[in-house]
């Protein structure tokens, strides 16, 4: 989880630094300011991982949910294989619709992904959940947010 509670430096006036002459003919400057309270910093750690995450969010795949692989009774349910998956992705499915499939093949796509109540990610696998009725064609979908599309 990225940090998000991060506090800015408190004092009054301005920043106060203490000026030393070095041997080499530099200086160095040491912050003397009194500080209410020390905030934090922000470093190379810190923006890898918020990069690392926006970049996971527009990562998908597209898995084929198969008609005969349904649990048998209700809460329906099927696991698939998805390369790169994290137990803890946060992952949005969408019907997998690309622009070369058949007006016929896309309203059975949106269908069946309709009927999807509910998805839970695992390590390299997800579960997909049909409390109502159970898809009776194969179908794809979209899932955004997988850390790692292979």
């Amino acid at each position: 989880m990225l940090k998000v509670d991060y506090t800015n430096d408190v004092f009054e006036g301005n920043r106060k630094y203490q000026v030393t002459n070095n041997d080499d003919g530099t200086i160095s400057l040491t912050d003397v300011t009194e500080y209410t309270n020390e905030g934090d910093t922000f470093g190379g750690d810190d923006i890898n991982s918020t990069n690392k995450e926006v970049n996971r969010l527009s990562n998908g795949v597209a898995v084929t949910l198969s008609a005969s692989e349904w649990s048998s009774s209700a809460p329906y349910s099927q696991t698939v294989g998805v390369s790169g998956l994290k137990s803890t992705d946060v992952v949005h499915v969408y019907p997998y619709t690309p622009h070369s499939l058949q007006a016929s093949t896309v309203k059975t796509y949106r269908k069946m992904a309709g009927m999807i109540t509910d998805a839970e990610s695992a390590n390299n696998q997800m579960t997909f959940y049909c409390s109502n009725k159970k898809p009776t064609s194969n179908f794809q979908v979209w899932l955004e947010g997988v850390s790692s599309n292979g």
